[in-house]
């Protein structure tokens, strides 16, 4: 079992802030610039709007680096598209729910050599839910192109989906309701460049 360093710094960007659902709570395809997502350039990291797509680019190593809509939601099946553009296999990338605030929310989280975990983030401090660390799975194609990385947040079960297929599943009552988001984070091979695309937010199917 391979376990994987949770970033040291939590960076919070406060932007104004599977499997399909019944219906439509909120989708982008990031054409718009204005759609609520924000850019910003720092030292350590970069994030905005390229080419019909949205990126965040995190430069510090085991840093961990996030943006919302300013939406709220309870019950969510959230969907994306994503793909590593540059930087080193390892690096995690997914998908935030019940967002409430920097310190507060869940990630589930896959990297391009295999691996996954869903994570709580309490007051600032991270707890692996699916395990000790990150672990590894078969149904995560490694290198692959791009990942359709579905999460699914439905009364106290939470679950994540890679190319339609569940991964894991975990029960958790801590938090009910929030923003939605995206995320990525580094570990010790540091920069890490990923792009999303066709961001969805349906209503699940099972609550």
């Amino acid at each position: 079992m391979r376990k994987h360093l949770w970033p040291v710094f939590l960076v919070a960007l406060l932007v104004s802030c599977s499997r399909p659902g019944k219906g439509v709570l909120f989708s982008d395809r990031f054409g718009n610039p204005e759609s609520g997502w924000g850019k910003e350039s720092q030292e350590s990291f970069d994030r905005g709007y390229q080419e019909g797509e949205y990126f965040i680019e995190v430069y510090e190593p085991n840093w961990l680096v996030w943006a919302t809509p300013g939406k709220r939601f309870q019950d969510v099946a959230i969907e994306v598209d994503a793909r590593r553009v540059s930087g080193a296999a390892g690096g995690n990338f997914g998908l935030l729910c019940r967002y409430r605030r920097p310190a507060d929310f869940y990630y589930f989280a896959v990297t391009d050599d295999g691996y996954y975990a869903i994570l709580r983030v309490e007051d600032g401090e991270p707890t692996v839910l699916t395990g000790s660390g990150f672990l590894p799975s078969p149904d995560i194609p490694v290198g692959a192109a791009s990942y359709r990385i579905g999460a699914i947040c439905a009364g106290d079960r939470l679950r994540l989906l890679v190319n339609g297929k569940e991964i894991a599943a975990v029960v958790d009552v801590t938090f009910r309701r929030g923003d939605v988001g995206l995320a990525v984070g580094t570990g010790h091979e540091g920069p890490l460049r990923v792009h999303f695309d066709n961001f969805r937010v349906t209503e699940p199917e099972e609550k």
